[in-house]
């Protein structure tokens, strides 16, 4: 199952115990290689291309043995191919793709050889080296290593490409990955075995000889058996694993190359093989590297996620606030009129017509809480009613009617300034007055704490730029400063200590839906302007 972008998973419990996550885009064999991927690479076949022609360049002649050079390079292969191989081993964990477990397994063999080898080499540990090996033990060791390595990506090459979503199997990825483990350390200590006792011998001494078996034979299956590994994995290069499997093999076949060429050990050519072997850590520090990058990327997307949700979180906490305090007036004033209607209707005689008033106060007051929790869908949900030509001096005393027993509790003056005369308006009634009495709300809530100078409110209302209508709302309250006025219309920024910072930016929302425009700025002496422009019928 293939998937080139993207963090999905599918969790569930596999046989061993542990949970299941199976998320493609995690894994290295299906990460697709970026540019910047296929230039390092080429940059890399080019470096180990150049050092190849400079060594050739040379030419092989004897150098002087160094005791430690073979033990250093093959502890530096153990490590690099067993990481190597752990890390594939937890891609396959992830992925349970058999093509990650044979290239694991392969990977694993080749570092594990090597320990038999550096102890079986001429002169490391003993002139005829240890563990009863002979002057061909080692050759055939590293043979044999490169065998099984070049077997493991063979194997990982052709699993990769007739791989389907059938292979992942609910096999215990415990069990899978002992089981391999097992099977590479048994394979490895029979073929030491008959490395040491039964094969034919290709070195007439430790240090000359190589025969023929090895430059006419052996050599060029081994260089034709990597030509046609990277002819396979050339047909799926796109992958990021797959690339750097392409450079490795390209240096692996230098390598066998260059011991091809060479008569003796200890020469220009067989020293120079290094290279090859070194250039395997290629694949080692792109599965560091990706996998460091991914679980850097993972970890940041969690913490996204994370904070997202504690910021949907406060947002539905906003907005329940601001739906309690916009729904508790008309609510607390239904309740009221409610219980003056029981009043009315229970005195001898029943006062009807009073009683009939409070009623359809009641009915305004629960049409105003309607309004209002469509208000807060605009900011929302974008949602919008139907639209009808709107009188502005009929809206605006619906407003000042809602708000009437708050103006009185206040003591605010209102001085009135909207012509009768004035253009209507396309848009929704309810909405408009709802955006007023927020307006009017926050005046009075402006100048509850005003002592020193009248409590006033003006409402002006005149006919602005062609075809606009402007309405003004004016305080003689504290005012907005400066400092918030760019910031007073967004959602979630207040500045009162109970405030949710909705009630303007619904107020914004409502008229940008209307096509108009709202502001807010000083006023001449004291207070704040609140303006509305709406275009005109």
């Amino acid at each position: 199952m293939k998937h080139s972008g993207g963090f999905a998973t599918a969790r569930g419990s596999d046989s061993s115990g542990g949970l299941l996550v199976r998320d493609q885009s995690l894994l290295l064999s299906e990460q697709s290689a970026s540019p910047g991927h296929r230039r390092i690479a080429l940059a890399s076949v080019a470096a180990l291309t150049a050092a190849l022609l400079g060594i050739l360049a040379i030419g092989d002649r004897p150098l002087p043995y160094i005791a430690g050079y073979d033990p250093v390079v093959d502890s530096i292969m153990f490590l690099i191919d067993v990481l190597t191989a752990v890390l594939l081993y937890s891609q396959y964990a992830v992925g349970r793709q058999r093509s990650l477990l044979a290239l694991a397994m392969g990977y694993l063999f080749a570092g594990l050889i090597l320990v038999p080898h550096v102890l079986t080499f001429p002169g490391n540990f003993s002139p005829a080296g240890l563990l009863g090996g002979n002057v061909n033990t080692s050759f055939w060791l590293y043979y044999i290593g490169r065998l099984g390595l070049f077997s493991g990506v063979l194997a990982y090459a052709l699993l990769k490409e007739h791989q389907s979503s059938a292979e992942i199997t609910r096999i215990s990825v415990r069990a899978s990955i002992s089981g391999s483990i097992l099977v590479v350390v048994v394979l490895v200590l029979l073929l030491t075995s008959a490395a040491i006792h039964g094969p034919p011998g290709v070195m007439r001494d430790p240090v000359h000889g190589v025969g023929t078996l090895w430059r006419h034979v052996l050599a060029p299956a081994l260089v034709l058996f990597s030509i046609t590994i990277i002819g396979l994995l050339w047909r799926q290069r796109s992958s990021v694993l797959t690339m750097w499997l392409l450079v490795a093999q390209w240096a692996w076949s230098m390598e066998t190359l260059l011991l091809s060429l060479d008569h003796d050990r200890f020469s220009v050519f067989w020293y120079g093989a290094a290279f090859g072997r070194i250039a395997s850590c290629f694949v080692l520090v792109a599965l560091v590297y990706e996998t460091t990058r991914l679980y850097a990327q993972v970890t940041l997307s969690a913490e996204a996620r994370s904070r997202e949700g504690e910021r949907q979180r406060l947002a539905l906490q906003a907005v329940t606030a601001s739906l309690t305090h916009e729904l508790r007036q008309p609510l607390a004033a239904i309740l009221m009129n409610g219980e003056a209607a029981r009043a009315l209707l229970a005195q001898n005689p029943p006062n009807l017509t009073d009683a009939r008033g409070a009623m359809d106060d009641v009915a305004a007051d629960a049409h105003r809480a309607t309004n209002i929790i469509s208000s807060v869908n605009v900011t929302l949900q974008g949602v919008t009613s139907p639209l009808a030509l709107v009188s502005i001096d009929e809206v605006v005393g619906e407003a000042l009617k809602v708000v009437y027993g708050e103006l009185r509790a206040n003591a605010v003056v209102v001085q009135l300034n909207v012509p009768s005369d004035l253009p209507t308006v396309l848009g929704n009634r309810s909405q408009l007055m709802q955006v007023l009495v927020n307006l009017i709300t926050n005046a009075v809530e402006a100048m509850a704490n005003v002592t020193d100078r009248p409590r006033l409110l003006t409402i002006d209302a005149a006919l602005g730029a062609p075809a606009t209508v402007s309405i003004r709302v004016s305080d003689s309250g504290t005012g907005v400063g400066t400092e918030h006025a760019a910031r007073i219309f967004e959602p979630f920024f207040t500045t009162k200590s109970d405030g949710t910072g909705l009630g303007l930016a619904i107020c914004r929302r409502i008229m940008e839906a209307h096509g108009g425009h709202i502001s807010a700025y000083p006023g001449t002496g004291q207070g704040s302007v609140f303006e509305i422009l709406l275009p005109a019928t």
